[in-house]
């Protein structure tokens, strides 16, 4: 047994994990820079254009000439801005997509060594969503937040300036002072409180999602055990919390929104009553419209600080993920046996860490070990099982059992607590991992095809795979005579998942696949959950007759398929029955299920 893996460190301060994305996004910098600019210049050229627009009105409304010049000066301002506005909206979005494919390659990157394994030690439906609405949360810092706080601070304090300068302080000193708490008071408001509830919220709704993800994919296990009212009863509860806990933030933006507007009331309020008497009309008609919309710029920071609490608690997460050590790592000796292998499983014991077994469907049914009520029931217990070189063994239970857990853990999804497995005498744990899922290869009823030709799916373990071997695999699980009735052959496009095949076809696909690899030894998960009886027969058959030497593990509810096993070992929460042949076995079996 291989020890098990620390976990990852202490989150990181703000500041190291700023630092870490901007290492990760240095390649969008530029760009990013570039639509800072044009943000300035388009805040710029908005207080010109409207300070413009309303000192011309009170010009000519006072009678005054020179109305081409004004229209040619509105008319050059509102084509600059325009301008300006589409560039930075162009740069924001080429720095947003470009964000999203840089973090999402640097997460995955991250996840790639520590799979299978990371998958047993995180919830159903969280990667998905760190993988997704988390960098999407990221992104937005880089497409909404950099460039409006920039242009904030640089526009509005130097449209005060460029005001000083021209009428002086006593006008536009209140002013300055709203855009001064506007710029620094109000991000501040309820800060704390919103990010603290921000994260509370998103962990709501990571819940939420797992909860949504785990009802569906466990299906049957809802429908068989009746658990539907219980689990919508559930969801609702756990949508109220996201509810609750989503207010905060919106409220804390309502104030933020509100002082804003306070603020930018009273400004022009103050530059209207101080400059009624030093100012002339048209100059403090010009002087209200820019104090009006240099506010726009605190607006945008007000923005940005509401998006900060989503982005920087979604950071953490993806930091945490990419940062968590392996789980499983390689050992030091290639696997390479010359025949079918022995496998055992000796003294396995094994309970998935960090794991939220009150809501997983599958740890739900397990009976309680009878530990800690904060401890999770274990998934195995002292296992202990011999399968043969070139046997069949099955391996039967109720969902929960444990059944699908021992043999991910054959293929080291993950290490054992206790106990140790051997193939051929050599711990799993000893063995390098490529040479380990070379010789032990796994077909179970979640199969994955990619959106390609059937014969690129089938060739994804076995590259240099000829088409007369693709053929002859093809025929050991049925689907040669349909292949060649389809049009397009080999050459057809399965579709997403393979949704242009049916299910039966989309098995017996990634089945043919896995025999391409010529594996010692063939994992076996409820493979033929979507076949019927005889061409599930058929199947079995052309696999006894295969010429490549294998050992058979199966995992099945199918108990008509037992007839063409070696050996069949019984299990239920998480520990070994019985083992024997189908007829020692029978009358247990029988016996068992009669009871669930």
């Amino acid at each position: 047994m291989s020890e098990q893996v620390a976990a990852p460190s202490d989150p990181p301060s703000t500041l190291d994990l700023v630092g870490w994305l901007l290492g990760i996004t240095r390649p969008v910098h530029p760009p990013l820079a570039v639509s800072a600019a044009c943000r300035i210049a388009n805040l710029s050229l908005d207080i010109a254009l409207f300070a413009t627009a309303a000192g011309g009105v009170v010009h000519l409304a006072g009678g005054g000439a020179g109305g081409p010049g004004l229209w040619i000066a509105l008319v050059v301002l509102a084509v600059a801005k325009a301008t300006f506005a589409y560039l930075e909206q162009f740069t924001g979005h080429y720095v947003a997509f470009k964000a999203l494919e840089l973090l999402r390659t640097q997460v995955f990157a991250a996840l790639w060594p520590k799979a299978p394994a990371v998958v047993a030690r995180s919830r159903s439906g969280d990667l998905l969503a760190s993988l997704t609405r988390d960098v999407d949360r990221i992104e937005v810092v880089y497409a909404h937040t950099f460039a409006p706080v920039v242009a904030a601070w640089v526009v509005g304090p130097a449209a005060v300036a460029v005001a000083v300068t021209m009428v002086g302080w006593q006008p536009v000193g209140p002013a300055a002072l709203c855009l001064a708490l506007s710029l620094t008071l109000v991000p501040a408001l309820g800060f704390r409180r919103s990010m603290a509830a921000t994260a509370d919220t998103l962990v709501a709704r990571r819940d939420l999602a797992h909860h949504v993800t785990d009802s569906v994919h466990g299906r049957a296990e809802v429908l068989g055990y009746d658990l539907v009212d219980q689990r919508l009863a559930e969801m609702d509860a756990k949508g109220a919390a996201v509810a609750a806990s989503a207010v905060i933030p919106r409220e804390v933006l309502g104030l933020r929104r509100g002082a804003n507007t306070a603020l930018g009331l009273v400004a022009v309020t103050s530059v209207a009553w101080l400059g009624r008497s030093d100012l002339s009309a048209v100059a403090l008609a010009a002087l209200l419209a820019g104090t009006l919309r240099v506010f726009e710029g605190p607006r945008g920071v007000e923005d940005a600080v509401g998006y900060l609490d989503h982005s920087l608690a979604a950071a953490r997460r993806l930091w945490s993920i990419s940062h968590a050590p392996e789980p499983v790592v390689d050992g030091p000796r290639v696997l390479a046996p010359a025949g079918a292998p022995t496998v055992e499983f000796r003294n396995v014991s094994y309970t998935y860490p960090d794991r939220d077994v009150g809501t997983d469907l599958e740890a739900a049914s397990v009976p309680s070990s009878g530990g800690p009520p904060d401890q999770p029931p274990a998934a195995l217990t002292g296992v202990s099982l011999s399968v043969p070189a070139g046997s069949h063994v099955a391996i039967v239970g109720r969902s929960g059992s444990g059944k699908s857990t021992l043999v991910q853990l054959l293929s080291r999804y993950d290490d054992p607590d206790h106990g140790r497995i051997e193939i051929d005498g050599v711990a799993t744990d000893a063995c390098t991992l490529d040479s380990l899922r070379s010789t032990v290869v796994a077909v179970t009823q979640r199969n994955q095809l990619l959106d390609d030709t059937l014969a690129m799916n089938l060739r994804l373990g076995a590259p240099e795979a000829t088409e007369a071997e693709l053929w002859e695999v093809l025929a050991v699980v049925g689907l040669d005579d349909e292949v060649r009735a389809m049009p397009d052959g080999l050459a057809t496009v399965v579709g997403p998942g393979g949704s242009a095949l049916s299910g039966g076809q989309v098995q017996r696909a990634c089945l043919a696949r896995a025999l391409l690899v010529e594996p010692r030894v063939l994992v076996l998960d409820e493979f033929t959950a979507n076949l019927n009886v005889e061409l599930d027969h058929q199947i079995r058959e052309a696999l006894r007759r295969w010429p490549h030497e294998m050992t058979v593990i199966e995992v099945t509810h199918r108990l008509s398929a037992l007839a063409s096993v070696d050996r069949v070992a019984l299990m239920d929460a998480g520990r070994l029955v019985g083992v024997g042949s189908p007829g020692e076995m029978a009358g247990l079996i029988d016996r068992y299920f009669e009871l669930v």
